[in-house]
């Protein structure tokens, strides 16, 4: 995967994030506080589901061409998990949405399930189905499985086509139908029932619980100061982690601002003008300022990387000091601990 592809799916993603009005005729229409961060919620989830679906097509046309050219299927792949990024780990939202995320995504894979699991998948001399790949292992039906087929050295992709489309058209199969559910889960606004302080302590959460799991992403493969685990970073096979990061980043600060009406305004709205600048001003630095390095693996082979790696980990923690300690204090909510905390 070129560098030229990755840029590619960063800009398509950009493109497509200015089709906000044609994807908003699909989402709930209420009069409630939450409506701006549920429309960004919607249109992040019709993005995916629409990546997806891109994905499954490209895959099928893979299969059935005589070209054993792979780079267009990896660019997609990289649109797809962009995508993904704007849901990852947040914990708030429709039940329907939330759990399809073990099956779209296996992260983190301590023990190289996926590989282990996706070699057993492709050997195997049959021609899989969606339904099948739905009703086995997580590790077998979500990116990850992509993503090993397209860049593991033990793939079949490297010297056997059929080998893997007898397993990739049901894979990226039963993705797209994941990701279908969960934008059909977000059609309609989850929190349009809550009152104005319930709302609030929702949205902060919502907030927190994605800004952690990305804390996680950083903190796993850091590990102890002088003996990092480069394997429990996100997408290590592609060389493509820190772009994850900065993707679930610029989706945080979209669910902060939430196009003027967010959590940014309301702050303003209560004359906490110094911390809505502060956090605003954390959110722009964090994504200005992220290393230009794709790859995790790679920063976490050398002292200057892993000091890079901590330096970012530590100003993504003071957004969370921000978050849990300033915000959520001025404005009367508890955050607590969640999924994503401890090992």
């Amino acid at each position: 995967m070129t560098f030229k592809h990755v840029v590619a799916s960063a800009v398509l993603l950009a493109l497509t994030a200015c089709q906000s009005n044609n994807v908003s005729s699909m989402a709930e229409q209420t009069d409630h506080a939450s409506q701006s961060v549920y429309l960004v919620e919607y249109q992040a989830a019709s993005q995916f589901s629409q990546q997806a679906q891109s994905l499954q097509r490209q895959f099928s046309q893979y299969c059935h061409s005589q070209s054993d050219d792979i780079s267009a299927l990896q660019a997609q792949w990289h649109h797809t998990m962009l995508a993904w990024m704007s849901l990852q780990g947040q914990e708030r939202g429709p039940a329907d949405a939330l759990a399809e995320s073990w099956n779209v995504q296996f992260w983190p894979d301590k023990k190289n399930t996926t590989g282990r699991k996706m070699l057993a998948v492709t050997r195997q001399d049959k021609v899989w189905t969606a339904d099948e790949i739905a009703a086995s292992s997580v590790t077998v039906q979500g990116l990850g499985a992509v993503e090993w087929l397209l860049y593991d050295t033990h793939s079949p992709i490297s010297y056997d086509k059929q080998q893997t489309c007898n397993s990739a058209a049901a894979i990226s199969q039963s993705l797209a139908n994941r990701a279908g559910i969960i934008e059909q889960a977000w059609r309609s606004n989850p929190w349009k029932a809550l009152d104005e302080q319930a709302w609030i302590s929702e949205y902060i959460a919502l907030l927190s619980n994605q800004l952690e799991f990305s804390l996680s992403k950083l903190a796993r493969p850091m590990a102890n100061i002088g003996n990092p685990r480069p394997y429990f970073s996100e997408s290590w096979r592609s060389h493509t982690s820190l772009l994850n990061l900065k993707a679930n980043l610029k989706a945080m600060k979209a669910l902060y601002l939430a196009n003027g009406h967010g959590l940014d305004n309301l702050l303003r709205e209560r004359d906490l003008i110094d911390l809505a600048d502060r956090v605003k001003a954390q959110y722009v630095n964090l994504v200005e300022a992220w290393p230009n390095e794709s790859s995790l693996f790679t920063l976490l082979q050398s002292k200057e990387g892993y000091r890079e790696v901590l330096s970012q980990y530590n100003k993504m923690d003071q957004l969370k000091y921000l978050l849990h300690d300033e915000v959520s204090v001025e404005l009367g909510v508890v955050i607590g601990f969640n999924a994503t905390d401890g090992d």
